[in-house]
């Protein structure tokens, strides 16, 4: 399994930023800030679109050349301001690529939608009343993937 986890940056208890962890090599970088002078904004952050589209887009990329399932925390609205990030999503669906993702379906989004709408898709609510019955839905059905 390769690919990335989203994590927050806090300083001094309070969420400043938004960094990925790469799951293949243990780096870490921001997609996000506070702090940022430039980029995109998102209610209080500034999106890193080069980070995005250096780093994030690299490791999903090379992911899906070695494993056979590709995790991606969250596809929300601060990846998707990279064109590059939404066009590697639409590749690796059209070649049927297993992703494990969380989305918000809430989102308004062409790729959201695209996703939701893809013919291997399964929608799970992680709501709070059933989180860990999805969790385990899901974790069983990855097991049965493999075996």
């Amino acid at each position: 399994m390769g690919g990335v986890l989203t994590r927050d940056i806090k300083n001094h208890g309070k969420r400043v930023g938004i960094g990925i962890h790469n799951i293949s090599t243990g780096i870490d970088y921001e997609i996000a800030n506070v702090n940022r002078k430039t980029g995109p904004r998102l209610q209080k952050f500034r999106i890193n679109i080069k980070n995005i589209d250096n780093h994030l887009i690299k490791e999903l990329h090379d992911s899906s050349l070695k494993v056979d399932l590709i995790l991606i925390d969250m596809i929300g609205p601060m990846e998707l301001f990279s064109r590059k990030f939404c066009e590697l999503i639409e590749t690796l669906l059209k070649e049927d690529k297993k992703i494990l993702c969380a989305i918000q379906t809430k989102y308004n989004h062409p790729l959201i939608k695209e996703i939701k709408e893809f013919r291997n898709s399964e929608i799970h609510d992680l709501n709070k009343k059933h989180k860990v019955e999805v969790i385990d839905s899901i974790y069983k059905s990855i097991i049965e993937e493999f075996e």
